[in-house]
């Protein structure tokens, strides 16, 4: 029982090893805050920041730097909570809901990410729950923090800025159109101004962001192809990427599941508003980007993470609409099964990398002079952290190559480059990108 446990749920994602995005944050929040505000180029300094003081108190570890993202998720789960009695009531809608967010496979693996994507999924719920509230300014913070926190979030703010302008275009846009009416409609529009205050005051960290991107030129995003398009909703539902391969077509079928409830919720007039908002939050967005995707590849579905929070609200909306309470009740439970399947049978599925288990044999077999070598670049960070001695972590790089700026080459310096393996009796323990080492040395003359 304890085995399956720790294999067959997301609490495996809590426990496994780090990967390399995960490694580099660690080593990052370790270094001093000067240095991490001077060498993240294009990433905010939030959450490496929170991360850094969190590691001075709680540690170092996979548990105690994944409870970190933990906590932003849990923050989530409880504005979902308060937000669900404002819509549902006394209706048992409003404990399913807060539940089936909590149990969506693609938030609960970021949930366990040492990385900013918990409280990205919190920034984004909160600019939801306060937009469709009219809680003006505290939509403010939160986006001028989300935006802060995760450039991608640009898009979703422009969404909700469009639906301002649609919901009100009878306001903004009389039959008698002339510039003083819409000017004083304009000032006298809370959300506008919140849209303008924002846009503002994110000026200098987009200037800041294009001129880091400016300077990049190599790149890891994949292109997107018309299988991927077939398949993104279902994708972003269950965090899928690939892996089984022949995960592709139930994700294109789940896909259409989705549009067919979404269209349903649109059409009940009484949930019509918060679903219509739901879907510009949910929709243009991922429209945007898979578009300009076709021109540079910017697609990554983690990114996309807040069009998660859209999908998952906008079913318990169509389930709302469902006449029947029966047919409501049943419906809901196929839906909690269906994820709770999921989230037993997917974890296995694409585990990371057993790292820890390969420095642990390492560690323990190095001698004092010995050092440990990453074989390529994406084992770095990984090296740097499950090195026993991180001083004595290097990357083999024989052809002195530039080091790939997108896996983290502030961590990367020349001192930290290996051009030849020590002569004997010093060692080094390479390790291979598949998480496999071997001893190497140079006899001496």
């Amino acid at each position: 029982m304890l085995n399956t446990l720790f294999t067959h749920t997301p609490i495996m994602y809590f426990v496994q090893s780090f990967w390399r995005d995960e490694a580099y944050s660690v080593v990052m929040a370790k270094e001093s805050l000067s240095f991490i505000i001077a060498n993240l180029g294009y990433e905010s300094p939030i959450y490496y920041t929170m991360l850094h003081f969190w590691i001075r108190i709680f540690g170092s570890s996979e548990i105690a730097t994944r409870s970190l993202s933990f906590l932003g998720f849990l923050l989530s789960t409880i504005v979902i909570i308060e937000w669900a009695n404002i819509l549902y009531k006394k209706h048992w809608l409003a404990w399913y809901t807060p539940l089936f967010f909590f149990l969506n496979p693609m938030l609960l693996y970021h949930a366990f990410e040492v990385r900013t994507y918990s409280w990205y999924v919190l920034l984004a719920t909160l600019m939801l729950y306060t937009y469709s509230n009219n809680i003006w300014r505290w939509f403010t913070v939160t986006g001028v923090i989300g935006l802060y926190s995760h450039v991608y979030m640009l898009p979703f703010i422009g969404a909700l800025a469009l639906h301002r302008v649609w919901a009100k275009r009878h306001t903004f846009f009389p039959r008698i159109l002339t510039f003083r009416t819409i000017h004083t409609r304009l000032v006298h529009d809370y959300g506008i101004k919140s849209f303008l205050i924002i846009g503002i005051l994110v000026i200098p960290w987009l200037i800041k962001v294009m001129l880091s991107l400016a300077g990049s030129k190599s790149s890891w995003y994949f292109p997107v192809d018309i299988q991927l398009i077939k398949s993104v909703l279902g994708n972003l539902f269950l965090g899928y990427e690939g892996t089984p391969w022949y995960g592709w077509k139930y994700t294109g079928y789940l896909s259409l599941l989705i549009i067919g409830f979404g269209g349903f919720a649109l059409s009940n007039h009484h949930h019509k508003k918060q679903t219509q908002i739901l879907t510009f939050f949910g929709i243009i967005p991922l429209f945007i980007v898979i578009l300009v995707s076709f021109i540079k590849p910017v697609f990554v579905n983690r990114y996309l993470i807040p069009v998660t929070i859209a999908e998952v609200l906008i079913l318990t909306q169509a389930i709302a609409s469902i006449r029947k309470p029966y047919i409501q009740k049943i419906t809901g439970a196929l839906f909690l099964l269906g994820v709770l399947w999921f989230n037993w049978w997917y974890p296995p599925q694409h585990p990371k990398i057993a790292i820890r288990e390969t420095f642990e044999q390492i560690n323990t077999l190095t001698r004092t002079n010995d050092i440990i070598v990453a074989a390529h670049p994406l084992i770095f960070m990984e090296t740097l952290y499950y090195a026993k001695n991180p001083t004595q972590a290097f990357l083999y790089n024989p052809n002195n190559d530039v080091f790939p700026w997108y896996v983290g080459d502030a961590l990367a310096p020349a001192s930290r480059m290996l051009r030849d393996f020590p002569i004997y009796p010093n060692r080094a323990f390479l390790v291979q990108p598949d998480g496999s080492f071997k001893v190497i040395y140079r006899m001496p003359l």
